[in-house]
């Protein structure tokens, strides 16, 4: 009896001490296997980043050498027909899936005020970095473009002058990387449960090992004794 009794605390205790290993395990491959794929996701988005920042200002630089300041203070709805034309063919966006949703819009400059002479893309007018922030925010002595960073997107502000050197228009391109967002979470939720099933898998394995023995050496004994 005595024997038994001990041979039942050693199974209990190797029980509680595999449960402690195993939640203990569990916890430190989720947390590893988390900050690990979290970082390669942050640095992917960095990178992703850094290439739609350099195309954002190659394009800018471009647009602000086709746009004409005295053509549209002239003219505001003539130029804003001419340039809608050439801006979608220079815009055009070629790729099959993107990560990013581009937008670009121009807007007219008179008196202090704004309004909206063109805009292309998803997002709506007052979606517009320049529609939310103060004039002073983007508009300088020299008109110098002006990047804006917002919680999941980045705007370039170029301000267009006439040949005078007075503002009359700012032309924004506003990328948004909510898809790219998206597409992180998703990718960090596959690996996750991966893992989960993983190391659920391994328990599961574990577990029979553990007491599979148990239950053949008690099949045993059952025979052995209805054999006496």
């Amino acid at each position: 009896m005595e024997n038994r009794a001990s041979n039942q605390a050693d199974f209990l205790n190797r029980i509680i001490r595999s449960i402690i290993l195993i939640i203990v395990s569990l916890m430190l491959s989720v947390f590893a296997v988390s900050f690990t794929v979290h970082h390669m996701r942050l640095q992917f988005e960095e990178e992703f980043k850094t290439i739609s920042n350099d195309k954002i200002s190659s394009v800018c630089d471009v647009v602000r050498r086709t746009l004409n300041g005295d053509e549209i203070a002239e003219d505001p709805q003539g130029a804003a027909v001419k340039y809608d034309n050439v801006l979608s063919l220079m815009l055009a966006d070629t790729s099959t899936k993107s990560y990013s949703s581009e937008s670009y819009g121009l807007f007219l400059y008179s008196d202090g005020r704004l309004s909206v002479l063109m805009n292309r893309g998803p997002e709506a007018p007052e979606a517009f970095e320049v529609a939310s922030k103060d004039i002073s925010d983007w508009l300088n002595a020299n008109n110098e473009p002006t990047t804006i960073y917002g919680d999941n997107s980045e705007s370039l502000l170029v301000p267009v002058a006439d040949s005078t050197g007075r503002c009359v228009a700012v032309f924004e391109y506003k990328c948004n990387f909510n898809n790219l967002k998206v597409m992180g979470d998703e990718f960090e939720g596959r690996i996750l449960k991966a893992v989960i099933i993983t190391v659920c898998a391994g328990i599961f394995v574990y577990i029979l090992q553990l007491f599979i023995p148990k239950i053949v050496q008690r099949s045993r004994n059952g025979k052995g004794v209805q054999r006496l």
